[in-house]
């Protein structure tokens, strides 16, 4: 799959910069085409006014929609390849039209920070490929107290849109339910939800807060066991 939050993680676009490159406004977007793959497909980009970006890949021939390069089962050598030519379009046009969006990250910031600060732990990225993905763990046990990830924020909320940086932190089972009550909350992602919560690190939660969930999950992971797990 190409990873299309990634890529423009953080980053807005320049409608300057867009019509330089070739995009054209309509309804409220930015739309740009190209053929790719030795003309055999036809990819479409769309900029959305939000800064979301989209892209469709077309067959010329059928004039459909290519649903393959979107379909995580989809593993073949000829829609691996496609894939490679329309990511390398998309991380261009990343690089050429869009400027990072520093303000959005710096919750994030503050959060590692702080835990640099205190715990003298750094974030360790320990899956190719994933920039986006670091694990926090003890020096002495190696055990995970945190994960920070950048995800698609539907996967949190079908209502939010965008990227989103998150922490997940290990909690008391039995208060679980009391904090997913809370704006910025939610239930652990990739981790299991009995003992694992999601922050949101975009604001709606005060650093004081997600501070004390800090301590409460390196105090829970400090002694012993195996590290904890996560699915990539």
């Amino acid at each position: 799959m190409i990873e299309i939050e990634t890529l423009f993680h953080f980053k807005k676009p320049v409608p300057e910069r867009l019509r330089a490159y070739g995009f054209h406004p309509t309804e409220g977007r930015f739309l740009w085409e190209t053929p790719v793959f030795e003309n055999q497909f036809l990819l479409q980009v769309i900029v959305k006014e939000t800064g979301e970006v989209d892209y469709t890949v077309i067959d010329p021939i059928t004039q459909e929609e290519y649903i393959l390069i979107k379909s995580e089962s989809a593993q073949g050598n000829f829609v691996t390849e496609l894939r490679r030519c329309c990511e390398q379009k998309l991380a261009e046009i990343a690089s050429i039209c869009f400027v990072t969006d520093e303000f959005q990250a710096e919750q994030t910031r503050r959060i590692v920070g702080y835990i640099r600060e205190r715990y003298a732990v750094q974030p360790e990225y320990l899956w190719e490929g994933s920039a986006d993905s670091a694990a926090l763990r003890h020096k002495t046990t190696l055990k995970w107290f945190g994960v920070l990830m950048t995800i698609d924020s539907r996967k949190l909320d079908p209502q939010r849109q965008g990227s989103v940086d998150i922490l997940v932190v290990k909690t008391r089972p039995e208060r679980l339910n009391e904090y997913i009550d809370q704006p910025g909350c939610y239930p652990a992602y990739h981790m299991n939800k009995k003992h694992w919560l999601t922050l949101v690190l975009d604001g709606t939660l005060p650093d004081q807060e997600i501070e004390e969930r800090i301590q409460e999950s390196f105090a829970l992971t400090e002694a012993g066991g195996k590290p904890a797990k996560v699915q990539k």
